[in-house]
């Protein structure tokens, strides 16, 4: 699931990545299958972070 967001290194926010509203910071959502990552991403340290892959009934809980 994380090859999804991997896939392009030069560029993290693949189609159909939608910023998350209401979240401070670079805070990123791709839908993969059944699945949500949710991710962060740091431009200027050319860092990604995932910090939830859950079913996307229970990504936001």
């Amino acid at each position: 699931m994380v090859e999804r967001v991997s896939q392009h290194p030069a560029s993290p926010r693949p189609i159909g990545a939608a910023k998350l509203k209401g979240q401070e910071g670079e805070g990123w959502r791709v839908r993969v299958g059944d699945y949500r990552v949710l991710y962060t991403i740091s431009d200027q340290e050319g860092i990604v972070r995932v910090y939830r892959i859950k079913h996307r009934r229970e990504a936001y809980r």
